[in-house]
């Protein structure tokens, strides 16, 4: 019977590339089963901006532990515990997580091509921090996430994915077959080319989000969310905006103040519109043009920017919380306090 000799425990320390190697081969001794071979267990490690493509890891855990900007092409995690680890901005092409145990997991803004999470466990979960015992600890919850992340060709088929969120993230040909996405979010999402037949996607939120070719299948009946928002037409675009000059203009005294809470102004062209104090929330601003216009005292909360043109725009006291503008041109903007008012530009 094959009994690991002991396990090979490092807790909060920077990870060389020359560990990383003595590691792997320790973990790789562990997969083969042989005589008083030890499972690698790091806790809180750093290991950003590492090379660990084409390096095998199955069945290793790997605890809160950081793998930003690392390149982890053609890597084997299979059934590796990476509990509330971040892969911000990661290279996943082709890297196996299947039947791994991914909860409270960041992927934001990740490349995820080819990746495989077949039968992964991506839910959310708590982590601990300090000491049960001595009374110090602390109880975060974290949603496992993929926001603003590039998904191409991801296999997801029958992973739990109850509650995650993919706002502003990019899938094409993803795999979502028989996958539990209850209740998860793709506020702003670009979808194309993706099978999500025999899913759940019950209470799942797609404001803002676009959808090419989307094979819905049986799922198509259980979708709670409203489909997502068509383009509003250039001529009630143009009514709306010339309603809304006059209401700013006018100190509200005339004309109508604009909202676009969840719409699709994807493409438009508003440059140097006067469009202070509206609200844009979980609107699709995809490829949008604001070059030159006054956004001032905006209101841009979950909203999907990707490829936006903001360039010489005013942003003062503008709100961009959980927005989404990656690919976005904010070159000569003016940010900063709005005056007489307390306001002032928060970015994603």
């Amino acid at each position: 019977m094959f009994r690991p000799n002991h396990n090979v425990v490092i807790k909060e320390r920077r990870i060389t590339a020359e560990a990383l190697a003595r590691l792997a081969q320790a973990q790789a001794r562990f997969t083969r089963r042989e005589r008083k071979a030890s499972r690698v267990i790091l806790k809180e490690c750093d290991l950003a901006h590492l090379d660990i493509s084409a390096t095998c890891f199955s069945d290793a855990h790997f605890i809160a532990s950081s793998f930003s900007q690392a390149d982890l092409t053609d890597a084997d995690f299979s059934r590796a515990v990476l509990f509330g680890s971040n892969f911000e901005r990661a290279n996943l092409t082709r890297t196996n997580f299947e039947d791994a145990n991914l909860q409270a997991v960041t992927f934001d803004q990740a490349t995820l091509h080819e990746t495989r999470l077949g039968k992964a466990d991506v839910r959310r979960g708590t982590l601990v921090q300090g000491e049960e015992k001595q009374g110090t600890a602390t109880y975060n919850e974290i949603q496992t996430s993929f926001r603003g992340a590039e998904l191409r060709g991801t296999n997801f088929e029958g992973a739990r994915l109850r509650n995650i969120d993919f706002s502003g993230a990019k899938l094409t040909g993803v795999k979502l077959k028989g996958a539990d996405l209850r209740g998860a979010f793709f506020h702003g999402a670009e979808m194309d080319e993706m099978d999500l037949s025999q899913a759940l996607i019950q209470d799942a939120d797609f404001r803002a989000a676009s959808f090419g070719n989307v094979e819905l299948g049986d799922s198509a009946l259980i979708l709670a969310a409203p489909a997502p928002e068509a383009p509003v037409a250039g001529a009630e675009l143009e009514a709306m905006v010339d309603e809304h000059e006059a209401w700013v203009e006018s100190d509200g005294k005339s004309g109508t103040r604009a909202c676009f809470d969840g719409k699709n102004l994807s493409g438009h062209d508003l440059t140097g519109r006067n469009l202070a104090m509206v609200s844009f929330d979980y609107a699709n601003l995809t490829g949008t043009c604001f070059s030159g216009a006054v956004l001032a005292a905006c209101s841009f909360n979950y909203a999907n920017l990707r490829g936006a043109n903001l360039t010489g725009s005013d942003l003062r006291g503008a709100d961009f919380s959980y927005a989404t503008t990656i690919g976005a041109d904010l070159q000569g903007c003016e940010l900063g306090t709005l005056p007489g008012t307390n306001l002032t530009t928060k970015l994603p």
